[in-house]
């Protein structure tokens, strides 16, 4: 998930195996497939299981982590393992080391299915469908793929530490850094938590009661005890959650909307409850049954009207965010088969389950379920209820729960959205029993009439609902007194976001109490220590490494980023030490892949450690045959940030030393999201916050080129 500024983090590594799909991990965002490639065959030879138990009972051959072939195949070897991917009938030239575990990736490339790189730019999938610097290897490709359709999480490992370690060497981007946490607030606020996919619940949090009172400046507004006031920069993408993929636009819908599960506060381990009350899947993981919560309301301030949730609003959320197709749209696209899903009635999955028993997993607690009675007491529900949704995948994905998790999948009304066109989409869709029907009911992009309604006047079930807003000034969210779990004493009432891309301009705001919360750029932490005001002090915190990674991102397609040897040129041309000291006051801890450390598949072995070294760069350069006066580079950044505008001003200066034309730009976070998106950049610098947690959240959106696959094998052999 991209982001507009330093985002709270923190890191806590998880793995828990059932059966036949691993649920819960760990993750990012990118990379997406078509239908066709729920086709994909994906084998494993007998020797899987044996290599595992040996791994884990015998000692293992210790390797020097290395690259030993770039060619018509793929060869390399990790500290455990060999991993050998190529198209079928290729084979290594390299010498194998013997007696080794070996992983052979062999696939065909579905040519006529896969996308052109130049019309999924024209379509905005850039961190969407293909990776941010539309970059496309098939090798890489069917690694990101093996990764995702294997379910033995020690073969994920290495194949990960392939993909860090390609992505180190062929650099379409350049890691610049793993952000450290900076969090700045007043100590009246009480019961701060994180979780690294999620914000916080603000009517979770609360303030003591003698923290001051101050009026804001907006309206009649004021910051008082009941009021959770933050100062940040920006503007969220799109009220409509189908529509966002960035952490202001999530950050908001976690407020005012609801998913099918969440994790409670901090958790990572656990997933809760949330507008799914309980849930079962087929011994194959590619079924999954959601017991839908009865009473939830989406409530409508706009027209101080509700509308009950069932079971077809589930459906018609997951297939609205396919149809749309924004780059969000991936997760969805890639791991889910929305055409196919359904909405059920209590009855219909009773009677399923009687012929279908189903396994429950919840709280570390396995049982196999053969009612709806059986599955409600597992989870320990009593309540009314509002159908099932069944969704299907086309492979099992072990951290398929984590996503549902997610903001962009918060479960929108129906009716609302349809309005009078609703009973007729209703009833096409047969209840809900074929949400394919929708699809003529609704468009892709932004010219979608249900996304314009969204986009303006959102509509949630959450705790909280938009009340009011002017664009780049404010968003004021509003306690929801019909919130399924309403409390008649929330730890907040009111949350205002006052929107300043001026960074003096927001501390000052939190120094007078205006905001309890603030961004502000590593660099102005000092000003902020030690504050003072009413007997209250400010919180200024920066213990803990987070799983956000801060890089740049080369557009592959244009001249001279499509050549890998400029583009390892230019990761040598970077002042890293002064960005970590002078931008983020040593808030960045050196990292050289798309994997935070220690996530499953970080290395640091068999990596180039890029240091500045212009010598190095111009001797790349050479190599590679470039004259860099001939070529002019655009680097950008999202105006208002203080810490990427002076990033790109220092790469500037040491690009142009090379020779290159350079200028540095800024546009706000829509435009920016955009120009991006679309593929009109040269060069970018971003942020990344996992959208689920598994690693194949940082390498598929960082390396996936879209490439679909006729097949693709998985043999394990030593």
């Amino acid at each position: 998930m991209k982001t507009k500024s330093q985002v709270l983090a923190v890191l806590v590594v998880f793995l828990v195996a059932f059966s036949v799909v691993a649920s819960g991990c760990i993750g990012g965002g990118g990379g997406g497939t078509s239908s066709s490639q729920s086709q994909t065959s994906t084998t494993t030879s007998s020797s899987q299981t044996q290599t595992s138990t040996t791994t884990t009972t015998s000692t293992q051959t210790k390797l020097t982590p290395k690259i030993l072939e770039m060619g018509k195949v793929y060869v390399i070897e990790t500290d455990k393992s060999v991993i050998i991917v190529g198209p079928k009938g290729e084979n290594p030239t390299a010498q194998i080391p013997s007696g080794v575990k070996t992983i052979k990736i062999q696939y065909e490339v579905d040519t006529e299915n896969t996308p052109d790189v130049k019309t999924l730019m024209e379509q905005g999938q850039g961190f969407g469908a293909i990776d941010p610097a539309f970059f496309r290897d098939e090798h890489v490709d069917a690694l990101v793929i093996a990764a995702r359709r294997e379910t033995n999480p020690e073969i994920r490992t290495e194949i990960f530490k392939a993909l860090y370690m390609l992505g180190n060497k062929l650099v379409p981007e350049v890691i610049l850094g793993q952000n450290k946490q900076l969090r700045v607030y007043w100590e009246w606020v009480k019961g701060r938590y994180y979780h690294p996919t999620l914000a916080e619940r603000y009517d979770l949090l609360s303030e003591d009661p003698n923290a001051p009172s101050v009026k804001i400046g907006i309206k009649d507004y004021k910051n008082d005890p009941d009021t959770y006031v933050i100062a940040t920069i920006g503007w969220p993408e799109s009220f409509d959650p189908a529509m966002t993929y960035e952490t202001f636009g999530w950050e908001v819908w976690h407020e005012i909307g609801d998913t099918l599960v969440t994790y409670w506060k901090e958790n990572t381990e656990t997933i809760s409850p949330d507008l799914a009350v309980a849930w079962a899947h087929n011994k194959d993981g590619t079924e999954w049954y959601f017991l839908i919560r009865g009473g939830v309301k989406a409530y409508d301030p706009w027209n101080d009207k509700t509308y009950p949730i069932d079971a077809t609003d589930v459906a018609f959320t997951f297939l609205r965010v396919e149809r749309l197709g924004h780059s969000v749209s991936w997760m969805v696209d890639s791991f889910m088969d929305v055409n196919n899903s359904q909405a059920m009635t209590e009855e219909e999955f009773n009677n399923y389950l009687k012929d279908h028993p189903l396994v429950a997993e919840y709280n570390g607690q396995v049982k196999e379920i053969h009612s709806v009675d059986e599955l409600k007491q597992f989870f320990g529900y009593s309540g009314d209820t509002a159908g099932v949704f069944k969704l299907v995948l086309p492979n099992p994905y072990a951290p398929v729960l984590s996503i549902l998790a997610d903001p962009f999948l918060s479960v929108v009304p129906m009716e609302y959205l349809l309005g009078d066109k609703y009973q007729e989409a209703l009833q096409a869709s047969n209840n809900g029993h074929d949400p394919s029907a929708w699809w003529n009911y609704l468009q892709s992009g932004k010219d979608d009439p249900t996304h314009q309604l969204m986009h303006k006047k959102p509509v949630g079930t959450g705790p909280f609902y938009v009340k009011d807003y002017q664009e780049n000034s404010y968003i004021v969210l509003e306690y929801n007194p019909h919130y399924w779990n309403a409390t008649s004493n929330p730890g907040h009432k009111h949350v205002i976001y006052v929107i300043n891309n001026d960074a003096q301009a927001r501390i000052n705001l939190f120094k007078t109490g205006t905001a309890d919360n603030v961004a502000i750029p590593p660099e102005k932490m000092e000003s902020v220590k030690g504050l003072e005001l009413n007997g209250f002090h400010s919180v200024v915190k920066t213990d803990i490494l987070q799983p956000i990674l801060t890089f740049l991102v080369f557009n592959t397609q244009k001249e001279p980023f499509n050549n890998p040897k400029v583009r390892q040129a230019l990761a040598y041309a970077i002042p890293y030490d002064q960005i970590r000291q002078l931008v983020y006051q040593g808030l960045l801890e050196p990292n050289y892949g798309p994997i935070p450390k220690p996530w499953p598949g970080y290395m640091e072995e068999g990596v180039i450690k890029y240091t500045y070294n212009i010598n190095k760069a111009k001797q790349l350069l050479q190599e590679a045959g470039v004259d860099p006066s001939k070529y002019s580079i655009e680097l950008i950044y999202n105006e208002g940030n203080a810490a990427r505008e002076k990033i790109m001003t220092l790469i500037q200066n040491v690009w142009s030393q090379l020779g290159f034309q350079v200028t540095v730009n800024s546009y706000n976070w829509p435009t920016y999201l955009s120009k991006t998106e679309h593929g009109d950049y040269h060069v970018y610098v971003v942020g990344w916050v996992p959208d689920y947690l598994d690693s194949d959240n940082w390498v598929g959106p960082f390396l996936y080129g879209a490439t679909e696959f006729k097949s693709l094998e998985v043999n394990v052999s030593g």
